[in-house]
């Protein structure tokens, strides 16, 4: 009778850590869950949001996490920090813009679009961010508009403007190719008004 009270006591105790695991497992889940539900709210509060996280950066609305006295972009930078690489700024609107504006778009604010402009024309590369963004292999030729770069495919800082005075046809192919792909590929936001591109359009 006592080795069955001991079996029977052991059991009600397993069972009893039973409900206590499941019941942590079923609150971190809930946790994780509801985080996870929290950010795709307020990254779906507008039109034209797009992936997790709040809409920061100049030219949008405030994200929830902006309303606390965060500057521009540092609720992105923390996501990126994380590791949230999911997480996109909302897209530029469109418009036509100067080369002030575009400046501000060079990569170096990870709540605002990174912006490049070819031929006089602007484009949101912010989904291409491996290649244009801090770090890429093209990261000097956001915020500008990099049209001679592109014609000669060059990389030097000479290079880096949107004279193409001295292209040869070649070159200018080469450069029509880029803008081909910018428009298959990324959005495109408007013209750069007071650019210094003096090619073909």
């Amino acid at each position: 009778a006592m080795a069955e009270t001991k079996r029977s006591a052991a059991k009600s105790w397993l069972v009893a850590l039973g409900y206590v695991i499941a019941a942590g497992v079923a609150l971190a889940t809930g946790r994780r869950e509801g985080k996870r539900g929290g950010r795709s709210k307020e990254g779906s509060g507008g039109k034209g949001h797009h992936g997790r996280g709040p809409p920061v950066g100049g030219g949008h609305h405030r994200g929830h996490g902006e309303t606390r006295g965060e500057e521009p972009g540092a609720m992105a930078a923390r996501l990126a920090a994380m590791g949230d690489e999911e997480w996109y700024p909302a897209p530029m609107r469109k418009g036509d813009m100067t080369v002030a504006q575009l400046k501000r778009h060079d990569g170096s604010d990870l709540g605002i679009p990174i912006l490049l402009a070819a031929k006089g024309r602007v484009y949101d590369v912010t989904r291409g961010r491996d290649f244009y963004g801090p770090g890429g292999a093209y990261a000097n030729f956001a915020g500008i508009d990099c049209s001679r770069a592109l014609a000669k495919m060059s990389l030097r800082r000479e290079d880096l403007s949107g004279d193409v005075s001295d292209a040869t046809e070649a070159d200018l192919a080469v450069l029509d190719d880029w803008v081909r792909k910018f428009k298959d590929k990324y959005p495109s936001v408007g013209r750069l008004i007071d650019g210094d591109y003096n090619g073909p359009r």
